[in-house]
């Protein structure tokens, strides 16, 4: 009777106890690790193009440089790379090894059977609605499909784990 009432009080204190979270650098270490395993080379550089870019993903050659700056603020770093690591999954759509890549959007919609408004409500809900001016600005010169891979990778930069399952399933 007593170790039925230990054990009924141990699962009791187990299930009232947050979830141990996973930390950010721990986080950041398994994305890291996801992506080399599929080639993708990590460079860490001082920064990452001409300007004062963070990350860059450049398809066709599968590098991606994460600025060294990111290193210091750990919750950034993490929605940085999982910024880059959607352009990866847009990669693997139309083939790692390509040049090319296509859109979560036209996988949803091929795959998934989703319309395009669904399709633009889901990664609504999902953008950050005080990235909204920076996504405009930074998407403002480019082409159509660009602008739509952009948008995907700032709707889901937040959204680790569906970035990690969109790995595990795509590439």
């Amino acid at each position: 009777m007593v170790t039925r009432l230990i054990l009924a009080f141990a699962l009791m204190l187990a299930w009232a106890a947050p979830a141990q979270a996973v930390s950010l650098s721990a986080r950041t270490d398994r994305l890291i690790d996801r992506l080399q395993q599929l080639g993708v080379v990590i460079d860490r550089l001082e920064r990452c193009g001409p300007g004062a870019e963070r990350a860059a993903y450049n398809m066709g050659v599968n590098r991606l440089c994460l600025a060294e700056g990111l290193r210091d603020e750990p919750g950034l770093q993490l929605d940085v790379l999982t910024h880059e690591a959607i352009h990866v999954v847009q990669d693997c759509l139309d083939g790692l090894e390509t040049p090319s890549s296509s859109t979560i959007s036209l996988m949803l919609q091929a795959q998934g059977g989703f319309s395009p408004a669904q399709v633009d409500r889901f990664l609504a809900h999902h953008l950050d609605r005080s990235t909204a001016d920076h996504l405009l600005t930074v998407t403002q010169s480019l082409g159509p499909l660009q602008r739509q891979r952009e948008i995907e990778a700032y709707a889901l930069q937040s959204q680790t784990g569906m970035v990690e399952s969109l790995l595990t399933r795509h590439c």
